[in-house]
Order: structure tokens, then C-alpha cells, then sequence
């Protein structure tokens, strides 16, 4: 079994670094995208002008 150790070192690590990639991307894709502006959690405070 220690011989096949290496082997499956490499493959959970080539996983974690394609999860990564496609995370990485999605979450770019979401930045790039004009509909997600972040206006919702933006807060307007209005207050009385004194004249």
C-alpha cells in the first residue's frame, strides 16, 4: 500500500487545486457581472438640511 501512497497524495491534491481554480472563477465571473452591483446592501442616510 505505501507504494500507491504517492499517487493518491497527487490526486487529492490536483482536486483541491482544480476546486480551487473553478471557485476562484466563479467568483470572478460574479464580480465581473453588472447585475450583482452591490446597490442592495449600499445604505442611503438622509439627513434634514438645516437652513
Amino acid at each position: 500500500m505505501n507504494g500507491n501512497q504517492g499517487g493518491v497524495k497527487l490526486s487529492v491534491v490536483l482536486f483541491t487545486v482544480i476546486i480551487l481554480g473553478v471557485m476562484a472563477w466563479f467568483n470572478q465571473a460574479k464580480a465581473e457581472s453588472p447585475e450583482t452591483a452591490h446597490q442592495d446592501n449600499e445604505e442611503t442616510v438622509i439627513t434634514p438640511s438645516e437652513s
